[in-house]
């Protein structure tokens, strides 16, 4: 269309934004046995693509279910019966955690979760800071047509652990890039986040034979939590 490069046609068009919602799973404190691994998820969405209707979808479900707490998920604390949940019995925790898996499913985003072995006799956060550094800076410079589609990235994270935010903001140096804390019941993508997390570190501890109790009772079995679950959402994950 003549004219359609304009600097009054450019100044009009909408703008082309990115999401970056952050989660992570552990500490930056010296090796322990019982969590050897620091988990990052990053899940990516374009705001081009609505999620309206699916949240509709999932708000309703949860609350004919009578869930008094529909705009919180925490997967962690779901599975093992703690916080809001502790009054909940399995079948209804079961629904809430497949209501948001569908949801999920049903939604467009990719992630990326990076996976840092902790090993004992590192000093404390160092080695961890650094190979978790190297790691997100790697990825990203690889993603950098991706990002070049973007006139702005909006990075999420609720600043749990102010070594992470500082990894974050070396990593995310573009100018495009604004930063938001939240809360994380205020973004149902942030709680997706957390989910996927969850799932990755379910993975991690069935690879290593470490699933808790709370976990193998929750999902019935391994197979049933792969087929179920864990197979669905590798279909989003960035490689």
């Amino acid at each position: 269309m003549a004219g359609c490069s304009s600097p009054l046609f450019l100044g009009l068009r909408m703008k082309k934004i990115i999401s970056v919602f952050i989660d992570e799973s552990g500490d930056f404190e010296a090796f322990d046995k019982a969590a050897p691994y620091y988990l990052v998820t990053m899940l990516f969405h374009n705001q081009e693509d609505s999620i309206k209707e699916e949240l509709a979808r999932l708000d309703n479900s949860l609350l004919q279910k009578g869930f008094i707490h529909p705009h919180h998920l925490h997967t962690g604390p779901l599975i093992r019966r703690e916080e809001v949940y502790r009054d909940m019995d399995i079948e209804l925790r079961r629904h809430i955690f497949a209501a948001f898996m569908n949801f999920a499913r049903h939604i467009e985003f990719t992630y990326k979760t990076f996976i840092i072995p902790k090993k004992a006799g590192d000093v404390a956060s160092l080695e961890l800071i650094k190979n978790l550094s190297i790691a997100i800076k790697d990825f990203l410079s690889q993603k950098e047509e991706v990002w070049d589609r973007f006139d702005e990235i909006i990075v999420y994270y609720d600043n749990g652990q102010i070594q992470l935010t500082k990894i974050l903001a070396s990593a995310f140096s573009d100018s495009r890039v604004g930063f938001r804390m939240i809360k994380p019941a205020q973004y149902r993508l942030f709680q997706i986040a957390d989910l996927i997390t969850t799932l990755e570190l379910t993975e991690l501890k069935y690879q290593n034979g470490k699933n808790s109790r709370s976990e193998l009772l929750f999902f019935k079995s391994m197979r049933d939590f792969h087929k179920n679950f864990y197979k669905h959402m590798i279909k989003k994950r960035e490689e």
